[in-house]
């Protein structure tokens, strides 16, 4: 089984403010769009453990991610999902 992270942000065009659920959060741009959403601290440094240990991480928004998950499905096949 292979480590795949997903790290999925919120998008700013639907959250214009940080998401009160969360811990304090930045915006950035999407890896794959582009456009501005946020990042918690806990997801920046879930990220740079995953990043060091050499795991697989897609990092996107919501829109991004859904749209791999539509349209590429065989993508997630191999992995199992665990929440953190």
């Amino acid at each position: 089984m292979n480590d795949l992270i997903i790290i999925m942000l919120p998008p700013f065009s639907e959250f214009k403010e940080a998401p009160k659920d969360q811990s304090a959060s930045r915006l950035i741009d999407c890896p794959d769009c582009k456009q501005k959403c946020w990042i918690s601290e806990k997801k920046s440094e879930l990220f740079l453990d995953h990043y060091l240990l050499k795991n697989e991480i897609l990092m996107a928004c919501y829109h991004c991610i859904t749209k791999r998950a539509k349209t590429d499905p065989d993508f997630f096949k191999n992995h199992e999902m665990r929440k953190i």
